[in-house]
């Protein structure tokens, strides 16, 4: 066929595969410990401005 210069992802958003996987384990492994280390610096930068650690 012809390179119509579509990558995979955007053929695939196409077509007609369902458009959500399942999270697997690993994914919400990974979501769970960057939403902490997210979590954790925010309250390091606000404890900074708020002036409790010096």
């Amino acid at each position: 066929m012809a390179d119509l210069g579509i990558s995979h992802t955007h053929a695939n958003h196409y077509s007609s595969a369902p458009a959500k996987k399942l999270t697997s384990t690993r994914h919400k492994i990974h979501f769970a410990l960057n939403a902490t280390l997210f979590a954790a610096a925010f309250v390091f930068v606000a404890a900074l401005v708020c002036g409790l650690i010096s």
